[in-house]
C-alpha cells in the first residue's frame, strides 16, 4: 500500500469511526459497540505503535462501552457521558490525523486487516466460553 493510499485509508477509517460514534450517541446499541471495536483494532493495525494513539483508542472504547451499558439497562445516557464519548472521539481523530503525517514507507508488506479478524475470533471465543460443553449457559 503506498503512503497516499494508506493516508486515504486512515482518513476513511476516521469517517467510519465518526459515523459509528454518532450511532452510539443516538441509540447505544451493542452491535454498534462491536463495530467500533473492530474498526479501532483494524485501524490500529495500519499504524506503528504509538502510546498516545493507543490511549485515545482505550478512552474512546471505554466511553462507548459506558453508553451501551447504560442503554442496555434502560438508563438514558447522561449528558456527561455523551460529552465524554464525543471528546474521546475527537481526541482519537486528532491522533489519527497526526499519525497520517508521520507515515513512513514500510520496509516489508504486512497483512492488513488481520487484527480485525482476530478481534472477531476473540469475541466468538469469549461468547463460547460462557457455554458449558453441552451448549448451555453456565
Amino acid at each position: 500500500m503506498t503512503d497516499s493510499a494508506l493516508a486515504q485509508t486512515i482518513k476513511d477509517r476516521i469517517e467510519a469511526v465518526k459515523k459509528v460514534v454518532d450511532l452510539l450517541a443516538q441509540a447505544g446499541r451493542g452491535d454498534d459497540l462491536h463495530d467500533l471495536r473492530v474498526l479501532l483494532i483494524n485501524t490500529m493495525g495500519l499504524l506503528k505503535r504509538d502510546p498516545g494513539t493507543e490511549a485515545a483508542v482505550d478512552d474512546l472504547y471505554a466511553a462507548a462501552a459506558v453508553l451501551v451499558k447504560d442503554a442496555s439497562s434502560g438508563i438514558s445516557p447522561a449528558p456527561r457521558s455523551l460529552r465524554i464519548l464525543l471528546s474521546a472521539s475527537d481526541r482519537f481523530c486528532m491522533r489519527l490525523c497526526a499519525a497520517v503525517e508521520r507515515i513512513e514507507p514500510e520496509p516489508e508488506r504486512r497483512f492488513k486487516g488481520l487484527e480485525a479478524a482476530y478481534a472477531v475470533q476473540l469475541e466468538r471465543f469469549s461468547l463460547n466460553a460462557d457455554l458449558d460443553p453441552v451448549g448451555q449457559v453456565a
